[in-house]
């Protein structure tokens, strides 16, 4: 019986340091972006622009770096994934109700492009099933996927890029 405790400590050990060692680089990363500016959490309303499409249910995957799927944003809570409620103002504003990560509001004078894709950090899952928005956020050019409910309100919203 106590040959066994070894072995299991050891593992509880490394197991330990295992999870230190990602909060540290969770805490590093947020660190280097913490020159990102804070988001808008406005409204459309407060925005003075009607709603076009939406609200519609959906995943907000994350933030990433523009063209490296792999780079989530930590500043902001942009990198954490959350159930969203999604909306498209006429002028092209974008609006995600984030649950418990709050609002983000994307101004259309941000959004650079709006396209579907496979993947990126956090969701994988091929073909163009993830919307991703293509912004700029300061100096940054960064990606947000949603993983929209209903495959409809994502071509809708893909569609709407030419008139926004």
């Amino acid at each position: 019986m106590s040959g066994r405790i070894v072995p299991v400590l050891l593992l509880a050990v490394l197991f330990a340091l295992m999870i230190g060692a990602m909060v540290l680089g969770w805490r590093r990363r947020g660190r280097s972006q913490a020159h990102l500016p804070v988001p808008s959490a406005r409204t459309l309303e407060e925005l003075g622009e009607a709603t076009a499409h939406g609200p519609v249910g959906a995943v907000y995957v994350d933030t990433v770096l523009a063209e490296q799927p792999l780079e989530r944003v930590v500043a902001h809570r942009l990198g954490q994934r959350a159930r969203a409620e999604v909306s498209l103002g006429e002028k092209g504003t974008w609006h995600l109700e984030r649950e418990g990560t709050g609002p983000l509001t994307i101004p259309a004078a941000a959004v650079r492009e709006v396209t579907s894709g496979p993947g990126m950090a956090g969701k994988f899952i091929g073909g163009d099933g993830l919307l991703i928005i293509r912004w700029r956020l300061g100096d940054q050019l960064l990606d947000t996927g949603l993983r929209l409910d209903r495959r409809a309100d994502h071509d809708i919203l893909l569609s709407r890029k030419e008139h926004a």
